[in-house]
């Protein structure tokens, strides 16, 4: 999977440290995937409140996610990865300290501005920077999919042996290692930015019609991402009576067969037929989760992970069909509008669903989007 470092240009600018940040960042997320859930459970926050509290991650996320692209297509990605390091610390501390939902509140704001600063940049920095676009930026999703796995699987672990509070402190010491990696970093700047220019920027009336269906879709993704993500699958296991160490286990084992079947997938098959065919079986796998039974649930599981990772090497191929490389921080933050959006409405509604539904009506509507997003995507790819 690493193969790919024994390019000398792309070792002199800086691909090698790039992808160490993105490494770092996907264990610390992994980790903190199985630990916020439980820690608010521990700390007496409702589901309810949960629900509303992860619902402002993306909207921090995208808000900033698009100016910071812009941003970084005029005054360089290096900056941006230098606040990614920063804010890793600042919203680990957050979690630390956070006793009550304006706590954990503040907490997401924090992740969502580390978010924002790290995905505006990674993509367009390593097409900045290599020759085979589709090719590393397949990779960069698998290596991203298999930390984050191993985060995963540690957490149930570290949570045993450590629980909440030296978890925490551990991750901070780990985030800290980001900061030696970004000297080698290479910027292509443009020159200086001002108002003017991302006014303009944000103008897209320009853009093709298949750039704006394709945002359109990717709201869809967004409503099935938000019934699904965040708090929901460590919830959901836990309320079937899955030990945390086992959710750690089967949703870390469903994090790394996703990397690794985007990284198999990336040279087979066309990327529309991917794109459907992963579409479905998530769907498929999503719509059985509610009814199976204890030993069936963890195959479940770990079947929407590889469903995930076909998906993946599909929608990655989308970036690369569809951009302006001279833009490319720009109409990837203007993609990712509409998943982000969508991802917050139906993380807000999911809390509620829950509650007042059960765990089949958001499956069943995540089911729903992510055919309705395969379909159109397909066709219009």
């Amino acid at each position: 999977m690493f193969n790919f470092f024994n390019k000398k240009l792309e070792d002199e600018n800086g691909i090698k440290n790039a992808l160490l940040v993105q490494v770092i960042n996907a264990f610390v997320i992994g980790v903190i995937y199985i630990l916020l859930p439980l820690l608010m459970l521990e700390r007496k926050i409702s589901v309810e409140s949960m629900g509303l509290i992860f619902a402002i991650l993306p909207l921090v996320t995208q808000s900033n996610r698009l100016l910071f692209g812009i941003a970084s297509d005029y005054i360089g990605r290096k900056k941006f990865y230098w606040l990614n390091g920063l804010m890793n610390v600042v919203f680990l501390v957050t979690y630390y300290l956070a006793k009550s939902p304006f706590g954990f509140l503040l907490g997401k704001v924090g992740e969502g501005l580390r978010d924002a600063s790290l995905w505006s940049v990674n993509r367009p920095y390593f097409m900045d920077h290599s020759q085979e676009k589709e090719k590393i930026l397949i990779k960069f999703r698998g290596i991203n999919s298999v930390f984050e796995a191993l985060g995963v699987l540690s957490a149930g672990f570290l949570l045993t042996y450590l629980y909440y509070n030296k978890t925490l402190i551990l991750l901070m010491a780990l985030s800290l290692l980001i900061f030696p990696c970004l000297k080698s970093l290479k910027d292509k700047k443009k020159g200086k930015i001002n108002l003017g220019v991302v006014l303009q920027a944000l103008d897209f009336r320009q853009k093709s019609k298949n750039f704006k269906v394709f945002v359109a879709a990717f709201f869809l993704l967004g409503f099935a991402w938000g019934f699904t993500g965040g708090y929901i699958l460590p919830l959901f296991l836990k309320e079937a009576g899955m030990a945390i160490e086992n959710i750690g286990i089967f949703l870390g084992i469903r994090m790394f067969l996703s990397g690794i079947f985007a990284y198999v997938f990336h040279s087979l098959w066309s990327g529309k037929k991917k794109i459907l065919v992963g579409g479905l079986l998530i769907a498929l796998f999503l719509i059985m989760l509610p009814f199976s039974s204890p030993l069936i649930l963890p195959l479940l599981i770990i079947l929407t992970g590889m469903a995930s990772g076909i998906a993946i090497a599909g929608r990655e191929t989308i970036f690369t069909a569809i951009t302006d490389h001279n833009t490319l921080g720009r109409d990837i933050g203007i993609l990712m509008i509409g998943a982000h959006v969508g991802m917050s409405i139906t993380q807000a509604c999911s809390g509620f669903m829950i509650t007042w539904l059960g765990f089949s009506s958001i499956f069943f509507a995540s089911a729903g989007f992510e055919i309705l997003f395969s379909w159109i995507a397909y066709y219009q790819f």
